[in-house]
């Protein structure tokens, strides 16, 4: 699929073009053909339109204007470059207005600048001349504005404070969300508790709770407090919770090994020798608990050095290595014709 983007003068909004390619054989590369060829033109659209962006045109560079194709995602490299490009970064006044906005030193030495300039250049030319010479200022502001805080393991950060016999916690909006967003036993603890009970008294169980302290990975001893309400989801079953991820993970079934626990599961029949089968909780809850939260975290992280083009899980080439010839109906059958003469 090929999807594109065309931004015409006078509309708020870009239109949306999707093109699919069904041929069984060389979608791909019809596909990248056009890609390339698209990229091409806007190169060469920016390239001619970076002139009179230099020289006091419209704020935006006239090429993103034209068209930006991707393909199901943002492209690697080639989206990146031309975020960044130097002709772009020239012709940003917003950006500009930002860094000297948290840049006081460079912001004084602009405003100097332009108040003692000759009268022969003009603002437009000065500012051109000014920018020009920091295009990597730009880059570095524009790369830092790009970037956001990523998931974290929030439970870690969130430390209830005993004074006397009371609880004291703070916890913001966005706590709350990653919470739900990395352990899913808590949302459905949430959602069947609340509002039978008031939210701050929810959160105040939890934090005392056996189930908090698993979800840390701590061990769970008798002296911990009883919650009747929260203790039921301590035995919540987290296969159910591991084949969703699995099932999400795109791997291809013909090579998935642990796609057999899902038809060919041991916990029927028959268990394996003790020495075989996988610790639980209560052994090593530390390990288990900070490496589910670590894939879990690290799913949420984009590969940069995959491009989100090619299909998903493994590419064409290995795909058709894999498949079964045997099962394809549109192969010929490849015999020797022996003709007899009399």
């Amino acid at each position: 699929m090929l999807k594109i983007f065309v931004q015409a003068p006078g509309l708020p909004a870009p239109e949306t073009h999707v093109f699919n390619f069904t041929s069984p054989t060389v979608a791909r590369a019809e596909a990248d053909a056009i890609k390339d060829s698209l990229g091409k033109a806007i190169q060469q659209a920016k390239a001619e339109g970076a002139v009179p962006a230099a020289s006091g045109g419209s704020a935006a560079s006239a090429a993103m204007a034209i068209a930006s194709a991707v393909s199901s995602g943002p492209q690697i490299g080639a989206s990146q470059d031309g975020m960044y490009d130097d002709a772009r970064l020239q012709s940003d006044i917003d950006l500009q207005r930002s860094l000297l906005k948290a840049n006081p030193q460079l912001s004084k030495t602009f405003t100097e600048s332009l108040r003692t300039k000759p009268d022969s250049i003009t603002e437009i030319q000065f500012t051109s001349q000014f920018w020009s010479s920091r295009i990597h200022l730009l880059r570095a502001h524009a790369i830092e504005k790009s970037q956001t805080r990523g998931s974290y393991n929030v439970l870690a950060s969130i430390k209830p404070e005993t004074k006397g016999n009371a609880l004291r916690l703070s916890i913001s909006k966005e706590q709350i969300q990653l919470i739900f967003n990395q352990h899913a036993v808590v949302r459905r603890a949430y959602d069947e508790n609340v509002p039978k009970m008031n939210e701050s008294e929810f959160w105040v169980k939890f934090f005392q709770s056996r189930l908090f302290k698993k979800l840390k990975g701590e061990r769970i001893t008798e002296a911990d407090a009883k919650n009747p309400v929260l203790d039921k989801y301590l035995n919540v079953d987290d296969e159910a919770e591991r084949a969703k991820r699995l099932m999400a993970s795109h791997v291809p079934h013909i090579i998935n090994i642990e796609g057999n626990e899902e038809n060919h599961s041991q916990r029927k029949g028959n268990k394996p020798d003790f020495t075989m089968r996988p610790a639980t909780n209560d052994r090593v809850p530390i390990i288990r608990t900070l490496n589910t939260l670590s894939e879990k975290l690290l799913s949420q992280v984009a590969p940069n050095d995959v491009d989100p083009s090619l299909p998903i899980g493994v590419d064409e080439e290995t795909y058709n290595n894999l498949a079964l010839q045997d099962l394809r109906e549109d192969n010929d059958d490849d015999r020797i014709i022996l003709n007899i003469k009399d």
